[in-house]
């Protein structure tokens, strides 16, 4: 009887066993196994798992951060390292997203870097490397030099020096984001008028007109011009009004048929206003026009900017003419009357008639 019991309890057990405890295919996740692995077969010795184990958790919208960052681990010695979040935010539209700095993040709030890399751990552990390690692996793999040789104190200011507020990083040739390279000019196409050309002289406006970047590119990141996980860019489409509000923050009073042309436009040249400019005054528009959004009509007489001359105190090859060592130490109203420098020099304050200007120059032309 109890053997008679004890088979019909292990027959029992068995048929129980088939049915809850069987083996069934798992079904396949809604998440897909992409959010968790980066390649199609993953094993148990490359399980090739994604950086981050909770991506869901990195934050994903650029408003979520602040817009700068000081990092002031080195106090003592060096002012605090300026770092721009939003600006860096910004240009993540192009890879991973946030990941690319917060790799690991704990659901809630941003994990600070600290918390993984403790300044106290060994520089040796490549894998879990210390604050100073971590920091400068994240910032240098973009921002290297054109020189490969990115020197500490353009991030790191010592006390007691000037303390530059946006320092110049450039991303170098081993960086995924090189340096940009801007166009002499740029030439659209449009349908306005029966089909007209518009053309944008990129260089002069950066140059010669000291328009800075972010006055027309104000709310541009990377992603603008690249597609994601692509290295090469992609034209931007700007909307016809885009384009428009771009242009006119200056030219608000320009017709459509200034920009609008049959042919390419010809570049600006300071001769068509009556005054070529000769190598001396070859400046930024601003130097003598002010701010390039209302520029001012200076005056064409030398002293307006130059004032306080002396002899001794200016290098008249400046003017593209060197004097002779006989005429280096003359005072200036002696040859220019007045000091009204628009007007042709005269010699007749120290010499007879035969000798004129510019029969007889009192030096050389560069």
């Amino acid at each position: 009887m109890k053997i008679s019991l004890s088979v019909a309890l292990l027959l029992a057990l068995l048929l129980y066993s088939d049915s809850a405890f069987a083996y069934s295919q798992p079904t396949k996740s809604t998440n897909g196994c992409g959010e968790c692995h980066v390649c199609s077969t993953p094993t148990l010795d490359d399980p090739c798992l994604r950086a981050c184990p909770r991506p869901r958790a990195t934050p994903k919208d650029i408003k979520m951060g602040p817009d700068e960052v000081l990092i002031n681990e080195i106090e003592k010695e060096y002012w605090p390292v300026q770092f721009s979040h939003r600006l860096h935010a910004e240009m993540t539209a192009m890879d991973r997203g946030c990941q690319d700095c917060h790799h690991f993040q704990e659901v809630g709030g941003i994990t600070a870097c600290k918390n993984c890399h403790p300044p106290h751990i060994a520089d040796e552990n490549l894998e879990q490397p210390g604050l100073k390690g971590a920091y400068h692996r994240q910032c240098l793999g973009c921002h290297q030099d054109w020189s490969h040789d990115t020197q500490c104190d353009i991030c790191h200011i010592k006390k007691g020096q000037e303390i530059v507020t946006e320092p110049s990083l450039p991303a170098g040739p081993g960086s995924r984001f090189a340096g940009l390279v801007q166009p002499d000019k740029k030439v659209w196409h449009s349908s306005y008028g029966g089909g007209t050309i518009v053309t944008l002289f990129h260089k002069n406006h950066t140059d010669k007109y000291g328009i800075d970047c972010a006055s027309c590119h104000h709310a541009e990141g990377c992603g603008s011009c690249h597609a994601k996980d692509q290295e090469t860019t992609t034209e931007i489409r700007h909307t016809e009004e885009a384009l428009h509000g771009i242009c006119n923050s200056c030219h608000e009073e320009m017709s459509c048929t200034q920009c609008h042309l049959k042919q390419e436009a010809v570049a600006f040249s300071h001769e068509r206003t009556g005054w070529p400019l000769k190598s001396y005054h070859q400046f930024a528009c601003r130097r003598c026009h002010g701010s390039p959004y209302h520029f001012n009509k200076p005056s064409k007489e030398c002293n307006a900017c130059h004032m306080g001359w002396a002899v001794g105190s200016f290098d008249h090859s400046h003017t593209g003419f060197t004097l002779n060592e006989s005429h280096n130490e003359i005072a200036c109203e002696e040859c220019h009357v007045g000091r009204i420098y628009s007007v042709p020099p005269t010699c007749n304050s120290c010499h007879d008639d035969d000798i004129t200007y510019p029969s007889s120059l009192p030096g050389k032309k560069k």
